[in-house]
Parts: structure tokens; sequence; C-alpha cells
């Protein structure tokens, strides 16, 4: 048999990582079989599939096929599969971790509290009313959803391959790059063989980490002749659609690197980070979501849904989980403070985030910050920068005096060996005028024409000690020793 397909040699040669007969219902043995093999770089999958009764058909799903399913090692650690959603948004929630359309009604309807305790005032009935009202509309009904799953289609007649259950992504639109998922199939004196090759990228899903484990699962349809009732063979004794537990899990002898992130090599492959950039790396995404010829960084947020429209009612329904998956897009790549040094941008739910690193041989370091607003080094040369990070002044947005008022928190950070660190310098808000010190005292006020969120920074002595104006005119001073140590702040005097 000759494959135009370029696999290698080494592919060819080594052992699978995968093999298992496909088997109808009351088979024990069968001439059908599916391999998966790993070189490194990519999947090599080959099925020899049986099929004495070629079929005519065309359709995509009941006709002769190979289908094949391909999961991250543990999907519902990702997000369970097993959902209940309700109109008009299509959230999707468990209820005391099941699928209970039931029981989410009896919550909306207010027949089920779904929450310990009561409410902290009498005065809360709007806000009750209102966090049932986020849960949407009843009825609630069961649905099912493949977040972590793969799920191809390959044909007999070579046509392109086939990607399955679109609509079964929680809104993410996963998407195959160009050659991810390639195949030739040729007839052969009892069927057909096909043989795919496979890059990262036609998992659809893949850890920060790289590929090392997965799941798989291989089905063979007969369409059967004409008038005939169509057959699955499969490398599960019990195949099921998309349930992640009849795909076996495999360890790959060479696991797969991926190119995640232009500029960041540390992402995608398997190994260890050091300790200055492993704190920064593992608040990253843990997964990537194939999105055509790109890589989007994917964790789901599990959140049970809150109010604090009073600030007297907290009311948390802990019984609902909504399971909401959340997106992260990478910028290009720029040096900061020179060569050895990078920025890179990402964004998450409009929120950006700069992640910075400094790469030395032997020396990996790592800082990621939402409100970055200098850079600079240190007089030893360790790269820095001061940071302005907005969080609500109360914790979260509620009623009442200052609920919506947001704090600033203007911060030094060191790049260190073994990990950023964080220096507070000054703190102010958007409800009251005053400018405290990282020790709580009072330094300065903010003049009636400054605006709070985004004053100016300006360096009164490069990468030692900042000026910072609020409106018109400056109002405070903030320095450090050498070293970052020894911090000071001080109100510069009134003209």
């Amino acid at each position: 048999m000759f494959w135009n397909l370029l696999t290698g040699l080494l592919v060819t040669a080594a052992a699978p990582d995968f093999s298992a007969p496909l088997l109808s219902a009351g088979e024990k043995t069968s001439a059908s079989v599916a391999t998966l093999r790993s070189d490194g770089q990519q999947l090599v999958l080959d099925e020899d599939v049986v099929d004495t009764t070629p079929s005519e058909a065309t359709d995509e799903v009941h006709s002769d096929h190979v289908e094949v399913w391909l999961g991250l090692e543990s999907p519902e650690a990702l997000m369970p599969s097993r959902l209940v959603t309700t109109a008009p948004d299509g959230s999707l929630f468990t209820v005391r971790g099941k699928d209970d359309p039931k029981a989410l009604d009896a919550i909306i309807r207010g027949q089920d509290p779904g929450m310990t305790g009561e409410p902290d005032s009498d005065d809360c009935e709007d806000d009750l009313q209102a966090t049932r009202a986020t849960l949407g509309r009843v009825p609630a009904k069961r649905v099912r959803m493949m977040v972590g799953l793969a799920h191809l289609g390959f044909f007999p007649d070579g046509r392109a391959p086939v990607r399955y259950d679109l609509d079964r992504y929680a809104g993410l639109s996963p998407a195959l790059g160009e050659g991810d998922a390639r195949y030739e199939a040729q007839k052969t004196p009892t069927g057909y063989h096909i043989r795919a090759v496979l890059q990262p990228g036609a998992l659809l899903f893949v850890p920060r980490d790289g590929v090392r484990k997965l799941r798989v699962r291989v089905d063979a349809i007969d369409a059967g002749a004409a008038g005939t009732r169509e057959s699955l063979r499969s490398t599960s004794p019990a195949p099921r659609w998309a349930d992640a537990e009849t795909l076996k899990p495999v360890t790959l002898a060479m696991p797969l690197p991926v190119k995640l992130v232009e500029g960041l090599p540390e992402l995608g492959r398997p190994g260890p980070l050091g300790p200055g950039a492993k704190q920064a790396f593992d608040a990253l995404p843990p997964f990537f979501l194939r999105t055509g010829n790109t890589w989007t960084g994917l964790r789901v947020l599990h959140e049970v849904p809150e109010t604090f429209g009073l600030r007297a009612c907290v009311l948390r329904f802990d019984a609902v989980t909504e399971h909401r998956p959340q997106t992260s897009t990478f910028g290009p790549p720029a040096a900061f403070l020179g060569e050895g040094t990078l920025q890179v941008p990402m964004k998450t739910r409009d929120a950006p985030t700069t992640l910075f690193l400094s790469r030395a041989p032997g020396d990996s370091r790592a800082a990621l910050s939402e409100g970055p607003v200098e850079t600079f080094r240190f007089k030893d040369g360790t790269p820095g920068f001061v940071e302005a990070v907005t969080s609500p002044m109360m914790g979260r947005y509620t009623s009442g005096a200052c609920g919506a008022a947001d704090t600033i928190a203007l911060r030094l950070v060191r790049m260190e060996k073994q990990g950023p660190t964080r220096t507070l310098l000054l703190t102010w808000n958007t409800c009251d005028s005053d400018i405290q010190d990282g020790e709580q005292h009072v330094l300065a006020k903010q003049p009636d024409d400054g605006g709070g969120l985004y004053p100016k920074y300006t360096w009164a002595t490069p990468g030692q000690k900042l000026r910072i104006t609020f409106g018109t005119r400056p109002v405070l001073e903030v320095g450090w020793k050498p070293d970052g140590s020894g911090v000071k702040a001080a109100a510069v005097p009134t003209p």
C-alpha cells in the first residue's frame, strides 16, 4: 500500500500509543482495527475498516464513514457536559451538581430557596426577585455540551473531513486551521483504509503545557446495502454520543508541543517553569481553543448566581452553579526594556492584562499586570514596573454611599528570580479626596479637577522617584532606594 501523505518512517515503525479493534454489539473479534501514533509533532491515525457492502449514500451521517472522537484527558474538569439551560440568554447551569431542570424551575419560581440560610434583611425581596431573574425563564431544559471534545468524520471517497456538532460548544466557535486534519482513503479487498495526519489543532482543545494525555474513540459506520439497517463498530464496548467516559485514555510516548502564542515558547510544551516565571504563567488560561489558524486562551468560570444590589442583602443561590466559558486573546510581543525582555498583551472580556518577561540563560522571570504605567530597571539591572490597579472600593459594587466607587492601588513591582514582589506605594479612591501611603497615612488631597482614576505619571528621578499629577498640578512624589526598598511618599508643596 502506497501513501502520498507523508508521515515519516519513525511514525509508521513506532509502536502505537493506541490500538483497538472496532467491534459491533456482541462481537468478540474483528478484522477492523484503529491505531494512533505520535512522533512528537503530530498524530497519525490509521483505521482499517472491513465493509463488504459499500453504500452509495453521500450523507455526512448516514453513509459509510469513520468518526473520530478526541478529547482532553478530563473534559469534565473543564466543563460539565450535562447541563441545564433557560431562555432567553441560554445560560448553562447545574443544580446541586446535576442537570436537573425541575430543580432549577423550582428555584426560579421560589418553591425552593436555592440557598442556605435566609437573606440578611427583610428588605431583600426586590433583590431576591432580581437574582431569580438572572436564572432565566421556566421551563428549563437539559442540554449536552462538548467543551473539551472534538468530533471528526473521514470518508472512503476522500472528501473533505467533517467536524460534527458545531452547536455544542457553549457559545464558543472552535475551528480547524489549514492542515490540522489531513487524510487519505484507499480501497482494500475487504473495505477501505483511512490514514489521518492530525496536528494538535485537530484536537480543538489543548492544555496550556502541551499534549501528553488525551482520550480517543473511533467508530466505523456501515450504511449497508439499500434497504438494510445501518451498523456501528467502535473501539468502545458501549459507545455513547458525546460521552467522554467512552473514550479511552491514552498517554503519548512522545508528547506533542503546541505553538500557542507568538513569543511565548514556554506555553504549549511539557516541562517545569522556574520559580521566577511560574506564578505568572500559572495565572494564564489553563487551556487553549483552536480558532482557525490561531489559538485562544480558555478557562471556564463556575460561578454561584449572586447579587449585592442592596448592601444589606447578600444573596447567593449556592444550590446553582453557572458554567461560563471565558476566552482570552493575545497580541503581538514587543520588547519593553531592550534585549532579553518581552511584553505580551492579553485581553479577557475587554479587560487588558500584560505579561512581562525577562529571559537570561538559566533565569526566566515573569509578572502579570492589569495596570502597568511605567517600566524601568532597578540599579542592579532587575526589571520592574509601577502598576495602578483598580478595584471596587467595597469589594463589590453595591448600593449606598460609595457603593459604586473604585479604589486605585499604585504598586511597585520588582521581577525577582524567585518571582515578582509587590510593594504598595499609594492608594486613593473615587469617593473621597484622600490620598494615602502604603501604611494608610493621608498624605494629600485630590484637587477638585483631579481625575481620580486617571492621573498622570512622570519620572522625577528615572527609575527611582515618580511624580503623580492629578488634574493640572503635581500632588505627590513617591520614591524608593535603588533596590526597591525604603519607599517614601510625600506631598508636593503647593506653589
